[in-house]
């Protein structure tokens, strides 16, 4: 089967999976054993998916990841090793992959950013903004595949995206995304609207947003209940 360029694994194939996937089922199963199972599906899904990514690498994501990893190279002089990295689940719409690396800190974000463009900032010091997710640590999100930050939440503040449930994406995120972007096309994200990093806050509260404003890289910020149409937050999978 046949897809947007990618060939996907035919009817055998998935039934040939499906047997598997029941020979491992115990023999000596009981009844009240079953049952647990089932009432814990969740988790044995988690841990059937982390079997797949471990068994095809990465979720079949070893093109993205090595991009990701040249761009390291490249832009940042790391070498990159994403051999334990858990990918996110995988959702319609969300086919951009962002992997932060451990150790960058919005302030070395920003600047690898003003070395590369034009850059502005309200504040001197990035790093006493706090974020949902730490760059203590290796890790990936998913998000939509867009120029501009997303439509859907158009009208939304960060109070709002938090009421919702939406995760946003973090301030150290949004900078990533503008180097790698810029690093691949040549060319800008939020050129007519303004990424809001809902998933981020100022010590006072208020949320950083990112744009490409007056020809530079423009990070200023909101307040958590301000929201006005062309203020968007970029929802993320993580």
């Amino acid at each position: 089967m046949k897809k947007s360029g990618t060939v996907f694994a035919t009817l055998g194939q998935i039934k040939d999976i499906i047997s598997v996937l029941v020979q491992a089922i115990p023999t000596t199963l009981t009844k009240e054993a079953a049952q647990k199972i089932i009432s814990n599906k969740g988790k044995l899904i988690k841990a059937i998916g982390h079997a797949f990514q471990e068994i095809i690498g990465a979720n079949g994501c070893e093109e993205m990841l090595s991009e990701w990893a040249r761009f390291y190279k490249e832009v940042f002089g790391l070498e990159a090793d994403f051999t334990d990295l858990q990918l996110p689940e995988e959702r319609e719409g969300f086919n951009w992959l962002l992997v932060m690396l451990q150790g960058l800190t919005p302030n070395k974000l920003f600047d690898k950013c003003k070395e590369r463009f034009s850059a502005w900032r309200y504040t001197e010091d990035l790093d006493a903004i706090t974020s949902d997710r730490q760059t203590d640590r290796t890790y990936a999100i998913r998000l939509r595949d867009r120029e501009e930050a997303d439509e859907e939440n158009k009208n939304k503040s960060a109070n709002t995206c938090k009421a919702e449930s939406i995760i946003g994406i973090t301030l150290p995120e949004r900078l990533l995304l503008e180097l790698f972007y810029h690093w691949r096309t040549g060319k800008h994200l939020d050129i007519n609207n303004v990424t809001l990093c809902s998933g981020s806050r100022n010590p006072d509260g208020d949320v950083p947003n990112v744009s490409w404003d007056d020809d530079r890289l423009f990070v200023y910020y909101y307040s958590r209940d301000g929201y006005n149409g062309g203020l968007r937050a970029r929802a993320a999978v993580a």
